[in-house]
């Protein structure tokens, strides 16, 4: 099981981009899932957030990528951040199990008055991160400025509220469920797996970052987010479809790939979920 005394879900998952158009169209248009954060734009990026079942799919298209080392320009799976149960004491509960964690960093704006509200505050779990892959806590505040909704909703009401939309739409033309496992690379794979046991306190054969998604390690030169896959609740149906659109890429009986022209060369499969399989 996961460590749902310091986190309670994979909030987002970042993937960087030089343009989010095409990859927005393809889940929003084709696949019709619903946009939980319609895509804006500022003087720094262009971003929009695309909901798929038990997580947020984060697109971003930053002005500059200079904080990137140059083997990990966009395209790139960036990263991901969890949902601490309560920040300060998440910190402190890793800090304690021997994982370094940058200092809570709020991200502040002016309300219409002129007073100074916190839109969000992030740390960064540095003994999980490196220059190409971001891992940190973000703690959302319903009383932020930024959200382009109206309504003050908390995490969990936004949660539920995607949710909802999600149901409707019933995981889209391709049945989605939601994010099932997140392959990364490392090039210590011991010490990665020890480290991300002591954040997940996973003990089975997988670590589970939560009960319905995996983290799968595999050896590299560099850490890496490579692939991401989703589940469906009819892999075969997911598998025609994609197939009459021209989208369809590597195919196996278990599993099914995106085209990664389609995705700007990112890495996305697709299997049979779970609880569509029992």
């Amino acid at each position: 099981m996961s460590n749902t005394a310091v986190y309670s879900s994979v909030d987002h998952v970042m993937i960087r981009l030089l343009d989010i158009d095409p990859l927005l169209s393809l889940f929003a248009d084709v696949f019709g899932l619903p946009v939980s954060w319609p895509k804006q734009s500022s003087s720094f990026a262009t971003f929009a957030w695309v909901h798929v079942g038990n997580t947020e799919l984060e697109l971003w298209a930053f002005a500059s990528n200079s904080d990137l080392p140059k083997e990990s320009q966009p395209p790139l799976i960036h990263g991901f951040a969890l949902e601490p149960v309560d920040l300060e004491a998440s910190v402190a509960h890793l800090t304690q199990a021997g994982l370094q964690c940058k200092s809570p960093r709020p991200y502040q704006t002016k309300t219409a008055d002129g007073s100074l509200t916190t839109n969000f505050t992030n740390s960064v779990l540095l003994d999980l991160s490196s220059d190409s892959c971001c891992i940190f806590f973000c703690a959302w505040n319903p009383e932020g400025t930024i959200y382009p909704w109206k309504e003050r909703l908390t995490t969990a009401e936004r949660r539920s509220r995607d949710q909802l939309e999600m149901a409707k739409c019933g995981g889209g033309t391709i049945g989605l469920v939601g994010l099932s496992a997140i392959e990364m690379s490392t090039p210590n794979l011991s010490d990665a797996e020890k480290k991300w046991r002591l954040l997940t306190e996973s003990s089975g054969t997988g670590i589970e970052l939560t009960a319905d998604m995996v983290l799968r390690l595999t050896q590299g030169s560099r850490q890496v987010i490579q692939s991401l896959t989703f589940g469906v609740r009819s892999l075969e149906s997911a598998r025609d479809f994609l197939s009459a659109n021209g989208l369809l890429g590597a195919s196996s009986e278990h599993e099914i790939s995106l085209e990664s022209t389609a995705i700007s060369g990112l890495r996305m499969k697709f299997r049979q979920a779970r609880e569509a399989a029992q």
